[in-house]
């Protein structure tokens, strides 16, 4: 993940608070060459020029060096040392396969096993069709992590611990029912962050590295969304209380003092899938309680959430980047696809605000969802040529199970229903849509960024790269000096030119 999930940290954290101990196997640096190539997504993306690159390179071997050392063996080793009652392992679906290898090498030791985390929420059948699977937890687990440990340490019965689906000896599976999502203003507000290690602490942002941590304000997400698993998490819940919620801010103030104190941090990550999501009240209650600290900080929200004032008042207490997501410029495939449903002229208008205030910012974007073209995908790419971004993102639409367009997909046969999305093939289209490749969605997700930054009298260049290996590295070194050099780096570059000229 991009930064320590504060997920394992809070179930870490809870587990400890309850008289149990627990030890982490971070699978975040080592260097697999198995079939599962996360490292094959990490080049992809850097060659689709969807981040900027940072030039500290003595930094990035240091806090990002992966290791050559075999995990399976180093797996082994850590339950040997630890001699552990449980495994349990929060996995999204792209880790899902990665997290099933590791479990396999150490099946023969008979620990039971337990996964959680989005992919075993929505997908809970397929993933104990999986040998090394014993159970999984379906929503939250705070509360069931606690009382599966609780009785595993007493030889107490656990088979009707909430939230679990558990398998039987005879094979069945028993389907326990879902607690209310739990209270977050009750969970520890310092969590067990030093679990992870300091290496972890560091990430590139904006062409530095910064030494961070995660803080979550909000937990879910009030929108309808048709990519995301969000919204299944209200009807999985069944309605009676909604899955959105909003952390007090003497909670997150104290949760940043500790990170700040304890950890020296600088630079702060703000863990909500929309940031803005708050009362005109709520609001200015953070910006209040931020304005003591003042530490540079980072954050997503939705466009719609944008207003003059709110950015100003951001500007003021710290905000250094944030992130919009768009996802895709056609107004009427957004609003009947996506669920997005606003104006792209309110888009165009309301994008003018950040760049206006001067604030770094960077769009989400997605290509290849169900039913679309390239034609309309060009729609998106000339949506993001009215915005003054820093960069942007292209990703390739991924059908994560319990998503509302990876039934659409289902149902229109564009993928089996048992398709599991790895870290393998997660940058290529799973979806076989006729009306356009798998081939040309991965090659158009290259270039994109080229097609919205470059004059529109570069596009035919620009689509000969996509063909051309030579041509694209060609563009992609001029791209980066031309958008992503600092003004002394470019005069260093354009310096360099000069030199090889002159040699």
């Amino acid at each position: 993940m991009s930064t320590v999930p504060p997920s394992i940290a809070v179930l870490s954290q809870i587990l400890k608070d309850a008289g149990h101990r627990t030890s982490l196997f971070d699978t975040t640096f080592y260097k697999f060459d198995d079939e599962i190539a996360i490292d094959d997504v990490d080049e992809k993306k850097a060659r689709s020029l969807n981040f900027r690159p940072f030039r500290d390179a003595d930094d990035d071997d240091l806090h990002f060096r992966k290791s050559t050392r075999s995990a399976v063996e180093d797996l082994v080793s850590a339950v040997d040392s630890f001699s552990p009652d449980l495994i349990a392992v929060s996995c999204t679906e792209t880790t899902f396969r990665r997290g099933i290898a590791l479990a396999r090498a150490v099946r023969h030791r008979g620990i039971p096993t337990i996964f959680g985390g989005v992919f075993p929420t929505f997908a809970p059948h397929l993933a104990l069709g999986f040998e090394e699977v014993d159970m999984v937890c379906v929503g939250e687990g705070e509360n069931a992590i606690a009382d599966l440990a609780d009785r595993l340490a007493s030889g107490r019965d656990y088979s009707d611990v909430t939230n679990l689906w558990i398998k039987q000896r005879d094979g069945t599976v028993r389907k326990n029912p879902i607690s209310k999502p739990v209270d977050i203003n009750r969970l520890p507000p310092v969590t067990d962050i030093g679990l992870f290690g300091e290496k972890r602490f560091y990430r590139p942002m904006g062409g530095k590295i910064r030494r961070l941590l995660p803080v979550e304000t909000h937990r879910g997400c009030p929108y309808p969304c048709a990519f995301c698993n969000s919204p299944s998490q209200n009807v999985l819940y069944g309605g009676r209380i909604s899955y959105f919620r909003k952390k007090r801010m003497d909670l997150v103030k104290q949760e940043i003092e500790s990170h700040v104190r304890q950890w020296k941090v600088e630079y702060i990550y703000f863990w909500a899938d929309t940031f803005l999501a708050w009362s005109d009240r709520e609001f200015d209650e953070f910006c209040d309680m931020y304005s003591d600290i003042k530490l540079p900080f980072w954050c997503q929200t939705r466009i719609e959430t944008i207003t003059e004032r709110r950015l100003k008042r951001l500007k003021d207490v710290g905000l250094d980047r944030m992130t919009f997501g768009l996802e895709h410029g056609n107004e009427a495939f957004r609003r009947e696809i996506v669920r997005r449903p606003y104006r792209n002229e309110d888009a165009i208008r309301i994008m003018q605000i950040p760049a206006g205030l001067d604030i770094t910012f960077s769009v989400n974007n997605m290509i290849g969802f169900p039913d679309e073209t390239r034609a309309l995908a060009f729609d998106t790419i000339e949506m993001n040529r009215h915005f003054k971004t820093d960069n942007l993102s292209c990703s390739v639409f991924v059908p994560f199970h319990g998503t509302e367009l990876r039934r659409y997909a289902e149902e229109k046969g564009l993928i089996s229903p048992d398709v599991v999305c790895t870290v393998s093939n997660a940058d290529d289209s799973l979806l076989r849509m006729p009306q356009w490749s798998v081939e040309d969605i991965s090659r158009l997700r290259t270039v994109f960024a080229m097609y919205v930054k470059f004059p529109r009298g570069r596009w035919p260049e620009i689509f000969r790269a996509e063909l051309d290996p030579d041509l694209h590295a060609k563009l992609s070194e001029e791209y980066v000096r031309t958008f992503w050099s600092s003004p002394k780096a470019k005069i260093e570059d354009d310096l360099a030119e000069a030199a090889r000229g002159i040699l």
